[in-house]
């Protein structure tokens, strides 16, 4: 799905189109990031599509088909989705249990109550985070994804299967494991085949990298992607160089740039693509034998697990006290943010779709200017849009 360059945006009265621009070029001139993309979708039709600055300090324009990398939206965009449709097939339940996927020997006693449905909604007791590229790098490329697999099914749990929401990389990456193994084939493989082909979608992709060696030593994307506009990260202080069109996430990177927790690249035209279908089923404009509605808005719905989680099963909600969304979507919305500084947010009560990108962490990650930045530009178009939603 493509969407215009111009903007879509008269019916906004002018001086809001010039704080718009103003709050974009002043955080690009503070360093906050060196470009974005946002699209803003009211009742299915886009509203404002633009784009500010530049691919990196001194790059060229950022324009409507400049990918970023989206960094954990891979999980709501790519994961979430194919395990919607693993569910729909038959081929998988939401409580299905780790050893029904993995031998029995693998899986410690703390884990063997984790279920697919824990690990969607973050509630499945493994840590956040750990840096087990540390160690990955020192293993060939093809063996990587099994020692990675068995890193975190050996890694101890934070909390009880189910007693507390933590947001966990380690959750989505076991997910990715096993969806590669229930469909027999790598996630951007499926992503391809399952999700972005039969969408027509063509500005979301994985940027699987050609085999590499050290961190130290260049890995380039494959050759289908070297034409394309990307947007630069961080000048990576592990890789020894300014990333682009390379994932950042260095677990990810370890798996040739194809996670179940990162690794997608992509446009705020083509975020909005899947968005718009999912949302569309919601709202009865589209039936769909992939994804039936009942299953798409349980995937949309809190989990409560436990009771006071926000999660639903792959997607965030805003939080109640200092939300990056701002402070006028509605209770019934659901979103995520990304590390490198991309994010969106779905209005299911008004039909407003927010897509944010950016690369924040351009040139360092230590860039934390964003913080302040998202609330105020949603804050700035969700006052705008009082007078258009009816």
């Amino acid at each position: 799905m493509n969407v215009s360059s111009k903007r879509l945006f008269p019916r906004l009265q002018p001086d809001t189109r010039l704080l718009l621009d103003r709050t974009f070029e002043k955080a690009i001139s503070e360093g906050v990031f060196s470009g974005a993309q946002m699209l803003v979708a009211v009742q299915g039709c886009p509203f404002i599509s633009e784009t500010w600055g530049s691919t990196r300090a001194e790059g060229d324009p950022v324009s409507p088909s400049t990918r970023f990398d989206l960094a954990s939206l891979t999980k709501p965009l790519v994961t979430a989705p194919l395990a919607l449709t693993a569910v729909a097939r038959g081929i998988m339940r939401l409580d299905d249990p780790l050893e029904r996927f993995f031998p029995a020997d693998l899986i410690g006693p703390e884990k063997r109550e984790i279920t697919i449905r824990h690990l969607l909604s973050h509630s499945s007791g493994l840590p956040a985070y750990k840096p087990f590229y540390l160690d990955l790098i020192q293993f060939p490329c093809d063996k990587r994804r099994n020692e990675l697999l068995s890193m975190i099914l050996e890694t101890p749990l934070d909390s009880a299967p189910g007693k507390a929401a933590v947001y966990s990389d380690l959750g989505y990456m076991i997910l990715g494991f096993i969806l590669e193994r229930l469909f027999g084939a790598g996630l951007d493989r499926l992503a391809e085949d399952i999700l972005f082909g039969p969408l027509a979608v063509d500005e979301l992709h994985f940027c699987r990298l050609e085999t590499g060696g050290a961190p130290n030593v260049p890995t380039a994307p494959a050759a289908g992607f070297r034409g394309l506009s990307f947007a630069s990260t961080e000048i990576c202080p592990w890789r020894k160089r300014l990333l682009t069109g390379e994932v950042d996430d260095e677990n990810a990177w370890c798996l040739s740039g194809v996670g179940g927790h990162a690794g997608l690249f992509g446009t705020a035209s083509g975020v909005y693509a899947i968005l718009s279908f999912l949302s569309s089923i919601l709202d009865g404009r589209i039936r769909s034998v992939l994804w039936p509605e009942v299953l798409v808005r349980l995937f949309w719905t809190k989990t409560k697990i436990p009771e006071n989680s926000p999660w639903c099963l792959g997607y965030d909600t805003p939080s109640m006290v200092n939300s990056s969304a701002g402070s006028h979507f509605s209770g019934n919305t659901i979103g995520h943010l990304g590390f490198t500084g991309t994010s969106f947010w779905v209005d299911l009560d008004r039909e407003i779709v927010f897509i944010l990108l950016t690369n924040r962490i351009h040139p360092s990650r230590q860039n934390e200017g964003i913080k302040s930045f998202r609330p105020l530009v949603h804050n700035i178009v969700m006052e705008a849009l009082k007078n258009e939603i009816r």
